[in-house]
């Protein structure tokens, strides 16, 4: 059924807006409504299946007790157990005793029977006593994979010469109502009444197969319904043969009629199509002035008639399409006409709703119930019972009618005081009591389900009818007292749910929260209070439960509700003090925290307390304003006390909790307190910036970093020499806060290069940094700072060294040297430091200093970007000399310390040196092209591909070149390589897209005008080298090298027709135009065949199947083309014969085309006498 819904949404689709884009969207839904369908009868014969494998599993089950029973032999015969080799007769004849049992074992039978007679109410518990082990159901296909099936099925099962007759015969019929007006002599309501008479001789002619052939009939019976719905909407909005009342009962007719044959031949198919002819009514028929009690009215028809065929049929899809339907379409009505005088019209008809589908979800489950086996006695097993057998509840019509229902309940009766909340408390009363009278029975699951709804309604309540504050401690206190009772009663639901209260009072209390004036937060104090005592009744509750009271995901959330719980209570401080006294309220809770967490032996509490006690800090520091005078903060001394107070309440924390056996014995928590010690130093050390400016702390810090340092490792202090390398980055973080106050008076005249405080100051912090680097690379491994790697930290001191080195170098540079010579200058400086840390490295033997000597290449790439316009070429402004000496430091640097730096690191520097020469050669180059012409054209796009491109020739070439690619082929040959030609494939499909050819004064030829020639050069450089190394990396490179360039070549022609219809043509060069203009269009038609032609003859002669193909895909392509822009500038009958024109060349290719070349098996020799 689901290509009828496809053509019916197609047909709509195209008489709604006459394009191709609406009849898609049309089509694609009917599509998906026809595969919901096709999907859920599907799962409906799945769980038959499934039903009829358990029972043949229960059988076998008996059958195999019968044979353990007559296989056990019987104490009464011991001399057949003794007897070793049996006769042959009696072995012959046991099989036949299987069949004839004895009349002993007749009972056995009686009880291993699968299945017992259904009980009279469905909803009272079975009275049969729970199977010792019961078979697990066999699992069904998923969602996923009954789409894929059905899928599958549509398109390659059934009669398919069948459907494509059908739906051409649709869209015949279709195209006949269209363009009824276009030429024709015979009356328009004949046609219609031939098309009217076509359905119904439809539909007579599938009900009369459908005896004999019940799909070919329904299918038949589908078409006729459909071009019934097709033929009446046409009618009225086509041609308006009939008024929209007529039209709306004749749908209604239809609708009936489609519902009784579905009924009748217990076609769900069939009902769906009428639900939603039904639904769809309305809705085509509608003026915009209809009376909405005669739409709800006629809604509760429809409805009715749903609840009654949910009486006899378990149709699961055609009741979510009467839902959809209903309180969607009611949905869209409030929208556009709904207002307040109306409720009182409005209201019943949602309550009938309501109950309707309430009603329709428990006839679901009473349908499903009658359809299982018995279920077991007990409350437990009855549960599991339950949920396995979780089909017979509907999700969508069990939380559909109170969520959807609710929704259109509160914006219905909004204005009305207290309305909303009355509303939720009946709706958590009608499912409470639902629960209660479902109680005892077979459905559980829906018992428990109704309650938990009838619970969350009447919560629901309270925020509706109460504000934030009472909502937040109402629903604290009662998710508290859900939460205990769940445990008392071990019921999981109910613990959940009290734990989703608990969250839904927190979210709640926070919504109300706000910036106080006469505090730090506005807010009720009370209800952090109890939500923080609520929180942590359920923590301390669910720590001492039992293992069988609690589960584990519960006990999980421990650190969780401990994390909350304190955390409201922390909130306390900011919701009665200001910043000061929230910070230090913070500081003593968390030493409060402290102690009880050491008591109880609870982590959470330990991490939560030195938590609150950073954030206070963290506070604290977020709050403080700049001080006016010498001191950088305006606290002053009461800053001072309180940054003292917090980090001494951070030490002392740390010393308590140092002191307990669980800390010392827990890595995690020890390496906290690491951290918490260091706060705390660092808070007491900031404590100065309340007395002292920057450029003295800065000072003071960075002294006593280097000191600390020096003396932690002579006295093996772990701590305090972290807490000197943090010093060490702390001055130099002070120093760089306060360069906008030392740069300012160093620009003014009077100032010698080299002797200001501007350059000393970075300058002695980076000598600083790079001796501690090298103090650090001495000193021995010893046990104590095994942890902290002092080799890494020596690295990182280096660079931190070597940036401040720059920096005060740079500066130099930037304050003294004009503009046009900053480039040259930067890249003087640059060689000039590689070449003293060149001889330093030497000497010294230090391969990390070695290291930093090859990040030449990447200072002089940032110099070069720093110089770099649109007209800049390397050997101006003495930049010859300057790229000279980098190259020549860079090249000469590397073969002296190549016993010191790692191979690694001299394969990157060699990669990258490579790189940039070919970089700024190239960009000379350009400048010399950019010169021939002041235009963008194709010679500025050649400056940058010559080079690359004849690079990548050279490396493809196998003679032997000197030093340093004699030295290091694979990182010139192979990894410098492989980027360029990255690089030249991207700049060959920038330059073929976005460049027209013109070269001025050259005129354009094709294929020898110099964009092409560079283009093909280009490419040629990128096929030589991947042909060089494809061998190395197996077939698949090498394939994959030919389709790079078999693309690229594709897309160089595709380009080159365009660009030559450009220069001419006269066809301006821009997609739009290119792709209207015919000219192109058959250029492209020709050239794309000859290289398909190419394609498949020359796989044709080599035996080359994906070659064929690939030809093969061309061609589709250019028919596809063809068909999708060609046709598409003609008229509309042009189009329909267009279309039948390719069908018909579809069949004749189908028929005569030649199949893909087979692939050459081996041939097997095989040994034997010759005869």
């Amino acid at each position: 059924m689901q290509w009828i819904f496809m053509l019916i949404g197609l047909v709509l689709g195209w008489t709604l807006d006459e394009s191709f884009y609406e009849a898609g969207i049309g089509a694609l839904l009917g599509l998906g409504i026809g595969q919901a369908i096709r999907l859920s009868k599907l799962a409906t014969q799945a769980q038959q299946q499934a039903a009829q494998l358990e029972t043949t599993q229960k059988a076998l089950i008996a059958l195999g007790e019968r044979l353990r029973q007559l296989e056990v032999p019987t104490p009464m015969s011991p001399v057949i157990v003794e007897t070793p080799v049996p006769e042959p007769t009696p072995v012959a004849k046991a099989p036949e005793l299987v069949w004839e049992l004895p009349a002993e074992l007749a009972p056995v039978a009686m009880v291993a029977e699968p299945s017992q007679p259904l009980p009279d109410d469905v909803w009272a518990p079975a009275p049969t006593p729970r199977p010792p082990q019961e078979p697990a159901a066999p699992r069904g296909p998923n969602l996923i994979e009954r789409a894929i099936s059905g899928a599958r099925n549509w398109l390659f099962g059934g009669n398919t010469v069948l459907r494509v007759g059908v739906v051409l015969l649709f869209l015949g019929l279709a195209f006949l109502l269209r363009y009824a007006t276009e030429g024709m002599v015979v009356p328009i309501e004949l046609r219609y009444a031939a098309v009217a008479a076509a359905a119904l001789g439809l539909l007579g002619l599938g009900w009369w197969l459908r005896l004999r052939n019940s799909n070919y009939g329904l299918m038949l019976q589908g078409t006729g319904i459909a071009v019934l719905y097709l033929t009446v909407f046409a009618a009225m909005r086509l041609h308006p043969l009939i008024d929209p009342g007529a039209a709306l009962g004749l749908l209604v007719a239809v609708t009936v009629f489609s519902a009784i044959l579905a009924i009748t031949q217990d076609a769900l198919g069939l009902a769906c199509a009428a639900a939603l002819g039904g639904f769809a009514a309305p809705i085509l028929t509608s003026t915009g002035a209809g009376n909405h009690v005669a739409l709800f009215s006629y809604f509760a028809l429809l409805n009715a008639g749903i609840l009654a065929i949910a009486w006899f049929k378990a149709w699961r899809l055609l009741n979510l399409i009467g839902f959809v339907g209903t309180f969607g379409i009611g949905f869209a009505w409030g929208l556009r006409s709904y207002t307040p005088e109306l409720l009182w019209s409005t209201e019943p008809f949602l309550i009938l709703f309501f109950l309707m589908y309430l009603a329709i979800g428990l006839l679901f489950a009473r349908r499903k119930l009658l359809e299982m086996g018995d279920a077991p006695e007990g409350r437990d097993a009855l549960l599991r019972w339950s949920a396995a057998k979780g089909d017979y509840v509907d999700g969508s019509l069990l939380f559909g009618p109170p969520l959807v229902g609710f929704g259109l309940q509160f914006a219905l009766v909004q204005h009305l005081e207290f309305a909303a909340a009355f509303s939720a408390l009946g709706l958590g009363i009608i499912y409470m009591g639902l629960a209660r009278l479902l109680s005892g029975g077979r459905a559980l699951l829906l018992t428990e389900t109704c309650l938990a709804l009838g619970v969350i309604f009447a919560s629901l309540a309270i925020p509706l009818g109460l504000d934030a504050r009472w909502t937040a401690a109402a629903w604290a206190v009662e998710g508290a007292g859900i939460f205990w009772l769940g445990l008392r009663q071990q019921r999981p639901l109910a613990r959940a749910f009290g734990l989703l209260l608990q969250l839904g009072s927190a979210l709640a209390f926070l919504s109300e929260l706000r910036i106080g004036e006469y505090s730090l937060l506005d807010g009720a104090p009370l209800g952090a209070l109890l939500l923080g005592a609520a929180l942590l009744f359920s923590f301390a509750q669910l720590r001492k439960a039992s293992a069988e009271q609690a589960a584990d995901w519960e006990r999980k959330g421990l650190p969780v509700l401990a994390c909350l719980g304190l955390s409201f209570l922390y909130l306390l401080a900011p919701l009665l003090l200001l910043t000061q006294g929230t910070a230090i309220s913070w500081a003593i809770a968390g030493l409060a925290t402290l102690f009880i967490g050491l008591r109880i032996g609870s982590r959470t509490f330990l991490f939560t307390a030195f938590a609150v006690q950073l954030l206070g800090g963290a506070l604290f520091l977020l709050r403080l304003q700049g001080g006016e005078g010498a001191a950088v903060f305006s606290a002053g001394w009461t800053g001072l006390l309180t940054a003292s107070l917090i980090g001494l309440a951070l030490i002392g924390g740390m010393l308590l909790a140092a002191r307990d056996d669980m800390v010392r014995n827990d890595v995690r928590l020890l390496r906290g307190l690491s951290v918490v010690l260091l706060a705390g130093l660092v808070l007491i050390n900031l404590a100065v910036l309340f007395v002292l400016p920057w450029e003295s702390a800065s000072g003071v810090w960075a002294a006593s970093g280097l000191l600390i340092i020096w003396l932690s490792l002579y006295l093996q202090q772990r701590v305090s020499f972290v807490f000197g390398l943090l010093l060490q980055l702390i001055g130099g973080g002070s120093f760089l806060l306060a360069v906008p106050d030392l740069l300012g008076p160093l620009t003014a005249e009077g100032l010698r290069p080299l002797a200001h405080s501007g350059f000393w100051t970075p300058m002695v912090l980076g000598l600083a940094a790079m001796v501690g680097a090298w103090r650090l690379q001495r000193e021995p491994h010893a046990p104590v700072f095994a942890v902290l790697k002092l080799q890494r930290l020596s690295d990182l001191l280096l660079v931190w060294g070597a940036a401040w080195w720059t920096l005060a170098l740079g500066g130099e540079v930037l304050r003294f040297i004009a503009q046009e010579l900053l480039g040259s200058f930067l890249l003087g400086l640059a060689a000039f430091s590689v070449a003293i840390w060149a001889l330093l490295a030497a000497r010294l033997r230090w391969a990390s200093l070695g290291v930093l000597c090859t990040l030449l290449m990447p200072a002089a790439g940032v110099a070069l970007l720093v110089s770099a316009h649109t007209y800049y070429h390397p050997a101006a402004q003495y930049g010859w000399l300057a790229w000279l000496a980098v190259f020549v430091v860079h090249f000469i640097s590397l073969r002296r310390l190549a016993p010191v730096v790692p191979a690694r690191m001299l394969s990157i520097a060699h990669v990258l040196g490579c790189w940039m020469l070919i970089g700024v050669l190239a960009l000379e180059l350009r400048y010399g092209l950019l010169r021939l012409s002041a235009e963008y054209n194709a010679w500025r796009w050649l400056g940058w591909a010559i080079l690359p491109s004849l690079y990548l020739v050279l490396a493809a070439a196998p003679r032997t070149w000197p030093w340093p690619v004699s030295a290091y082929p694979r990182e010139y040959r192979v990894l410098a390589a492989l980027p360029l030609a990255v690089l030249m494939l991207g700049w060959f499909w920038l330059a073929n897209t976005f460049s027209d050819g013109t070269a001025n004064p050259l005129p354009y030829v094709p294929l020898l005008n110099p964009l092409d020639l560079g283009l093909l050069f280009a490419l040629l450089g990128i096929y030589l080298w991947s042909r060089s190394v494809a061998p190395q990396r197996g077939p698949r490179a090498e394939l994959a090298a030919q389709g790079v360039a078999g693309l690229s070549l594709f897309a160089f022609f595709t380009a080159l027709v365009m660009r030559t219809a450009h220069h001419w043509g006269g066809v301006p060069f821009q997609l739009d135009a290119l792709l209207e203009s015919m000219l192109v269009q058959a250029g492209l038609s020709i050239v794309w065949t000859l290289i398909a032609l190419g394609l498949m003859i020359g796989g044709h002669l080599r035996h080359r199947r994906e070659v064929w193909l690939i030809g093969a895909t061309l061609i589709a392509v250019v028919v596809a083309k063809l068909f999708f822009v060609e046709l598409s500038n003609r008229g509309g009958l042009a189009r329909i014969v267009s279309f039948i024109g390719v069908g018909g060349l579809l069949l004749v290719v189908g028929y005569f085309a030649p199949l893909p070349p087979k692939r050459a098996e081996p041939v097997v020799e095989t040994e034997g006498a010759s005869s």
